[in-house]
């Protein structure tokens, strides 16, 4: 018999600091979260270890303190076993997969603390296992994808940061893909980060599904708070027949009760902002669209619109940092 272990964890969206309706030291506990999964992998004598996406909450380097890369690099180089990732939106810069050069996940990619995965062999006692991964990709052509060919590898696992789903539609105005559109892709297993609320775990065809939320609470506006965080766990075991045999669940993780964790009252607030931030952008871009001066700028739609002067000057403020960073 011949076994083959494998942890999964995605979306962990590390940040120097958390939100403002954190009441712990955000950064530490989410360092305490990937302390417990190293643990994990060594008691499970885990082959390897799978990040679908997301190591980091802030998409621009210079929000990401080097300090914080060292403490990651610290807390990945203590486990037992190599962690291969795919890139997720968040650690790239405008969504684009070659801003990762410059982008703190580079850093993890170029000095081997990370593997960055794309295609690998795992081997033991002649048996091959495949790993596949496809990075964030904004609407992703699922049809132009072409995995490798399993060749003689027992079972492929394809790590993929994708909304994916049992329905298909569309998520945060980004495509939610179906399973069964996912299968056609032909690996046996998919572990899926970038939907935060835990879908958990689905068979179907003969194919596996792995979409089992974020490792962090609270960090996006989506996320509901209640989410109890979690890490994969995949056993494929090959009999001296070569019969395989899948043992998928998840193992969750220690936390504290959401009451401990969050000021309730100033993550109302933080939603409400978000609501009206969204009121707003929708609003100039319908100002924009019956803008009858073709040649008005930001500036001149802004400053028509019917909105208190506080937010307007807010508006401008956040145009001019954006503008200073093209």
């Amino acid at each position: 018999m011949t076994e083959f272990t494998f942890i999964t964890i995605n979306d962990i969206h590390i940040s120097d600091n958390g939100p403002r309706s954190r009441l712990d030291d955000f950064k530490s506990t989410v360092l305490g979260k990937l302390a417990q999964v190293r643990a994990a992998c060594s008691k499970l004598n885990a082959d390897a270890l799978l990040i679908a996406g997301d190591l980091y909450n802030l998409k621009n380097p210079s929000k990401n303190s080097h300090r914080l890369n060292q403490e990651l690099i610290k807390e990945f180089k203590q486990f037992s076993c190599p962690i291969y990732m795919v890139e997720g939106n968040h650690d790239l810069w405008a969504n684009k997969v070659e801003s990762l050069t410059e982008q703190p996940l580079g850093v993890l990619f170029a000095d081997k603390t990370l593997i960055q995965l794309r295609e690998e062999i795992i081997s033991k006692n002649e048996k091959k296992i495949s790993l596949v991964g496809i990075p964030y990709t904004e609407n992703i052509d699922l049809s132009a994808i072409k995995l490798p060919e399993k060749g003689d590898c027992v079972s492929q696992i394809c790590v993929m940061h994708i909304y994916a789903g049992l329905t298909t539609g569309m998520l945060f105005k980004e495509r939610l893909y179906g399973y069964d559109e996912l299968e056609k892709l032909n690996a046996d297993i998919y572990v899926l980060g970038h939907y935060h609320v835990d879908q958990g775990i689905y068979n179907n065809n003969g194919k596996h599904f792995l979409n089992i939320g974020s490792l962090t609470r609270g960090v996006l506006s989506e996320e509901n708070i209640d989410h109890h965080p979690q890490m994969g766990y995949i056993r494929i075991e090959i009999d001296d027949n070569n019969k395989i045999s899948y043992n998928i669940r998840t193992i969750k993780l220690k936390i504290k009760p959401a009451s401990e964790i969050f000021d309730l009252s100033k993550r109302e607030e933080e939603q409400q902002e978000s609501l009206e931030i969204q009121h707003f952008v929708e609003k100039l871009a319908s100002e924009a669209v019956k803008s009858s001066n073709p040649s008005d700028s930001i500036d001149d739609i802004i400053n028509k619109m019917d909105i208190a002067k506080i937010v307007k000057e807010k508006a401008m403020r956040f145009i001019q940092k954006a503008a200073a960073l093209k």
